[in-house]
């Protein structure tokens, strides 16, 4: 599909669950994630990720890598106004941000193209995806028009759940009902332990 989009990888957050450290950084098969992400959405107009602290353990992929505008990690949602502002700054003819968590490893190839059609088809400002009864927020579809109120709702209204937000525009789901789920994400370290699990038993 031909409609502009950049993706940016979410590894701002600070794995407390899972003891610390980077989950997009665990390695499933010989492969970190967020290397499987890259070569999965390689076809996308831009591609760079979104953490916080030591930038440079990132290198090795070679994407721009982008900290919070906002101080004291303060969740997904400023990790999306974040990247926001950086394609505003430096990719202006980019109409769509779609957010990816680096902690879900069966996110499917054709999700970025899912996404777009149906932002198009129901002119929506959002477009997120839901699986086997639960919604997964932060895999997503932004409109860029989205920037300034995203910031004023973070700065001036202290707004941090990404459902809170987007309550008040036009977002729709997207639903996969696939085994295993696509969106599992791996939390805490028994949820790792359950994947390999699974993998082994295929």
């Amino acid at each position: 599909m031909s409609v502009s989009h950049a993706i940016c990888l979410l590894a701002g957050g600070q794995a407390r669950r899972m003891g610390g450290g980077d989950k997009g950084q665990i390695v499933i098969e010989g492969k970190t994630i967020i290397s499987t992400l890259v070569s999965r959405f390689a076809s996308s107009d831009y591609m760079f990720l979104n953490a916080n602290g030591d930038l440079d353990r990132f290198q090795s992929y070679g994407l721009n890598t982008v900290p919070d505008k906002l101080p004291d990690y303060q969740g997904p949602l400023s990790g999306i106004y974040s990247a926001m502002c950086h394609l505003t700054e430096t990719k202006p003819e980019i109409k769509w941000l779609i957010s990816l968590p680096t902690d879900a490893p069966l996110i499917p190839a054709s999700l970025a193209e899912d996404l777009l059609l149906e932002a198009i088809n129901a002119d929506a400002d959002v477009v997120s995806v839901e699986s086997h009864g639960r919604t997964h927020p932060v895999v997503a579809a932004w409109s860029m028009r989205l920037l300034e109120p995203l910031g004023e709702a973070l700065i001036e209204k202290n707004i941090r759940k990404i459902d809170l937000f987007t309550a008040s525009y036009n977002c729709k789901y997207i639903s996969y009902d696939e085994h295993p789920d696509p969106f599992l994400n791996l939390n805490r370290p028994e949820d790792l332990e359950a994947f390999h699990a699974h993998s082994k038993n295929k």
